[in-house]
């Protein structure tokens, strides 16, 4: 019985990730946690000169010819405001209620992969569409990614999906309205959080990890060669004007 019970295959999601009930969604934790932890670290920074934000926001001007800190469109992402804790509260919820969803139906690695290149692919539409001197920050772009792999993923489910599209046009809608917030990050952690999960729902079962390896890693190399094409038309400071805000 002991031989059968090992020799048994892996019972497996539809996506691909292995069949545990009973599994914690740790890395969605673990990324609340360290926004948290960057968080407070912003905030006790304005009273002891540890200027957290401004080493590791994003604005174009960070991927530019003058000045090449690509890492920060990383860092960026788990930043917050420090000045509104609304900001840090709404991501963290929904990275709280979606993620636990996801985290188990695909996978650990293919999630962390969906919230990295999401999180990139954010920074992405802000090095294109912001102006060079705006510092950006928040998991957003990365929380959108996740909003817009839950769409591709209950659509291949067969699942009702109306609710999906009401919470995405409903945030995006704001994501425009209100001032001071980033379309640009929200829009581009949608896209590529769709397209991610689009490789990741649509692999055939065959050489599914293999398939699905190949295509997250060819939509990183977009992503970098996006960036790559970008940093030459990042526009100049003009006269007079601090090049990156918040540093």
């Amino acid at each position: 019985m002991d031989e059968a019970r090992r020799s048994r295959p892996t019972q497996r999601t539809e996506f691909g990730a292995p069949l545990r009930p009973d599994e914690k969604p740790y890395l969605t934790y673990g990324v609340i946690g360290l926004c948290v932890v960057m968080y407070l670290l912003q905030w006790t920074g304005q009273t002891t000169g540890l200027n957290i934000t401004g080493y590791l926001s994003y604005a174009p001007g960070h991927t530019s010819q003058w000045i090449l800190e690509p890492w920060r469109m990383l860092t960026s992402a788990v930043l917050h405001s420090p000045a509104n804790i609304m900001h840090i509260g709404f991501n963290m919820l929904a990275l709280w209620i979606v993620g636990r969803v996801i985290e188990p139906a695909i996978g650990r690695l293919r999630y962390g992969a969906l919230l990295l290149l999401s999180a990139l692919g954010g920074s992405v539409a802000v090095q294109w569409l912001t102006e060079p001197h705006i510092p950006t920050v928040g998991a957003s772009g990365a929380v959108f990614g996740l909003f817009g792999a839950l769409f591709i993923l209950m659509r291949s489910s067969g699942a009702e999906t109306g609710g999906v599209i009401a919470l995405v046009a409903v945030n995006m809608v704001l994501s425009f309205a209100v001032p001071n917030i980033s379309w640009q990050g929200h829009l581009g952690g949608l896209v590529t959080g769709a397209l991610v999960a689009l490789v990741i729902a649509r692999a055939p079962r065959r050489g599914r990890g293999l398939v699905q390896g190949a295509g997250l890693a060819a939509i990183a190399a977009g992503l970098v060669l996006l960036v790559l094409i970008g940093i030459p038309l990042v526009n100049p400071p003009q006269p007079g004007q601090s090049p990156i805000l918040g540093v």
